[in-house]
């Protein structure tokens, strides 16, 4: 990127064009904020929880830097899409060739097949600029394919967030200053309303499409562009610049500090990084000042000028070390980690994107020819390693084995969200249906073992399983509306079908009963109350309203849970001998505690029966493994082996006889159309949203 940077100007192509060779090391500076948010947050989210605003950060910059140049070269009537195009390919190319090439390399060696799949896809992706696309794509529903938290290229989206702003962008510009150009900045302060205002519209409803899709990140890149383009006059007020620059700092680290992986993002909460870049660039346009002489401390702007490559190499360094320790922890290992990608991004910034920036590799035509070959031979290898599911010849068979069980078939997942008046049923093929089977994702995990139990005891039941909502009646959920919705239904159905006798009811009780879980509920005193006190609330209103209404209760608790994916872990453990770390049994009857004390009221009475998957599986150390296949596709949802294998304690509560299992028996109503499980529409899936 250009390193000459806008300087006074404000009102005017004219005024913009003067000054405009004045260098900015605040915003290196401020470059150096961004990256080092995003590292530390990478590195552990309870250093700076918000971190991953520093992204947001990066686009005001880039929109300010670039809108600069490419009107500075309007203006003095030599701009050229060919120059502006292979200025971006030298500043954005080499270093990136170099990292998914090194990536990749050592990817080989030790990302299981699955993963490394995934990778060479995430390589492809990112050369073409469409990285944000795959992710968007991959996450839009509620199960994931893969665990992005392994995915060494993960944080590749920005740069293809980027990119896809710069096709059209100078184009705007370009006819902006040929026939409207005293207008320009008010039609790009339009077009980033616009933005905003679905970015913000989005990120309740859906916030995959408001994080990756670059019409939606394009007004934190026209921040940055309508201060280049002197949206605003200088400010004449020292004490005015002094407290914008302080405030905009300070709104900065508010969000690195006081935001989290659960706060709505991005949308209007962007605002706060954005506004607060906004006013550094924008003060320090104006004049000095205390916080940007800070921000202009030699080893800050060093961190500045070498944060692309540090942004570059530190998560494939994350995520290959997180391998080699077998998915353990790296608390051990933060600083050497810091350091090094320090280190690696220094060499990166010295050798090879300096050398190419300043033209001394060879000629500008030499320079394209040699990375234009180095992309289509990395793209030509993901391509065959695609072909070959990751090259799992790298590995023995059990390796395999535990890896392909993260990716498994989900039996019944076309069943979830419906309406109770078009559910899908287990069980016996005919009837009037007995029982309702109420619950999120895990209620689904179980649907194999419930079906085969249903059946042994020719009963019909209603199965009902809701994404992501806890099965509560008169419960709102803080991130999915729909779930309020679902539970009034669920409650409704139930009045109107009184030969419904038993309701069924499972979940994932670890996510609801902690203090940053989603429960939201109305007290008795009209105060709203969220977190544990929500959900113990909650769950004791639920099961009384079930007992008042003459049901019988099946309530199946939280099974053990893990903080990695379970199958990856095992795989890991066979590969590197380093033991993953099971659960016990206190653990587990420790964290759901606040879970246990609600059942305790409701264990001695006749109607209601309470089945322990973590008494079935948590003699003393936690069970995750049978027969060599893994009991779980993630690090919470049962296998269908792992269901299975539950059946015969499961039984007992339903005070059925067992049936011994079939694999590929699983079958749903006939009359609804539902075949075996082998012919059911099916989603792969690691881990969910959950």
């Amino acid at each position: 990127m250009d390193t000459q940077l806008p300087g006074r100007g404000h009102a005017g192509t004219t005024q913009l064009i003067k000054g405009m060779t004045s260098y900015r090391p605040d915003i290196d500076g401020l470059r150096a904020v961004a990256v080092l948010a995003v590292v530390l947050n990478h590195l552990s989210s309870s250093l700076v929880s918000g971190g991953y605003v520093g992204v947001d950060i990066f686009f005001v910059i880039s929109g300010y830097l670039i809108t600069a140049i490419i009107s500075r070269e309007i203006g003095e009537g030599r701009f050229s899409f060919a120059r502006f195009y292979e200025r971006r390919a030298r500043r954005i190319f080499p270093a990136l060739l170099a990292v998914l090439a090194a990536t990749l390399m050592a990817g080989y060696f030790l990302l299981l097949p699955s993963d490394y799949a995934r990778a060479l896809q995430a390589a492809v992706a990112t050369i073409f600029f469409a990285s944000n696309f795959m992710l968007w794509k991959e996450q839009a529903g509620y199960f994931e394919t893969i665990d992005t938290k392994l995915d060494p290229l993960l944080h590749m989206w920005s740069l293809a967030v980027e990119e896809q702003f710069y096709l059209l962008f100078p184009v705007f510009l370009l006819l902006g200053y040929r026939y409207f150009r005293q207008r320009i900045a008010w039609a790009l302060a339009a077009c980033a309303l616009v933005s905003l205002s679905g970015a913000a519209w989005l990120a309740k409803e859906n916030s995959t499409a408001a994080f990756f899709l670059s019409p939606l990140r394009a007004w934190e890149l026209l921040a940055g562009a309508l201060l280049a383009l002197g949206f605003l006059p200088p400010i004449g007020s020292r004490m005015v610049r002094e407290a914008m620059v302080a405030s905009g700092l300070a709104a900065i680290l508010m969000a690195c500090f006081a935001y989290s992986e659960r706060t709505t993002f991005p949308g209007l909460t962007a605002l706060v990084p954005v506004l607060g870049a906004a006013a550094i660039i924008y003060g320090g346009t104006s004049g000095p000042t205390a916080a940007g002489r800070m921000l202009q401390w030699r080893p800050i702007v060093y961190l500045g000028l070498i944060s692309y490559s540090l942004y570059l190499w530190h998560w494939p360094l994350i995520v290959l070390a997180q391998y080699a320790n077998g998915l353990e922890p790296l608390t051990p290992y933060l600083a050497p980690l810091f350091l090094a990608s320090l280190l690696l991004a220094s060499a990166s910034y010295h050798f090879i994107e300096q050398p190419f920036r300043r033209g001394s590799m060879g000629t500008s035509r030499l320079a394209l020819r040699s990375k234009a070959g180095l992309a289509f031979l990395l793209s030509l290898f993901c391509v065959v390693g695609v072909a070959k599911s990751g090259f799992p010849d790298r590995f023995d068979a059990q390796v395999v084995s535990l890896d392909k069980a993260r990716s498994p078939l989900i039996p019944y997942d076309q069943c979830s969200n419906s309406s109770p008046q078009a559910a899908c049923f287990l069980g016996a093929p005919k009837g009037e249906p007995s029982m309702l089977l109420w619950g999120d994702s895990h209620l689904l995990s179980y649907a194999p073992v419930l079906q085969e139990i249903l059946l042994q005891g020719n009963t019909r039941a209603v199965f009902l399983p809701y994404l992501g909502c806890a099965p509560l009646f008169d419960a709102a959920s803080l991130y999915n509306p729909a779930c309020a919705y679902s539970q009034a239904e669920v409650k409704n159905y139930l009045v109107a079908h009184p030969q419904i006798k038993t309701v069924l009811v499972a979940a994932f009780w670890s996510r609801y009963f902690r203090q940053d879980g989603p429960v939201k509920m109305i007290s008795d005193s009209d105060k709203s109350i969220v977190g544990v006190a929500a959900a113990q609330t909650g769950l004791r209103a639920t099961l009384k309203w079930l007992q008042q209404n003459n049901r019988a209760i099946l309530l199946i608790g939280p099974v053990p849970t893990y903080s990695k994916n379970v199958p990856a872990a095992l795989a890991l453990e066979t590969v590197t001998g380093k033991k993953f770390m099971r659960s016990t049994s206190r653990e587990e009857k420790l964290n759901n505690a606040p879970f246990l004390s609600v059942v305790d009221e409701f264990k001695t009475s006749v109607s209601f029966q309470y089945m322990s998957p973590i008494d079935w599986l948590c003699a003393n150390e936690c069970q995750v493994v049978k027969d060599g296949i893994s009991l779980y596709r993630d690090a919470h949802h049962l296998s269908i082996h792992g269901a299975i294998a539950l059946q015969q304690e499961m039984s007992r509560g339903f005070s059925l006889k067992p049936a011994v299992p079939e694999a590929a028996k699983f079958q749903t109503s006939p009359g609804l159309g539902l075949a075996g499980l082998q012919g059911l529409p099916t989603q792969s899936s690691t881990t969910d949203t959950d």
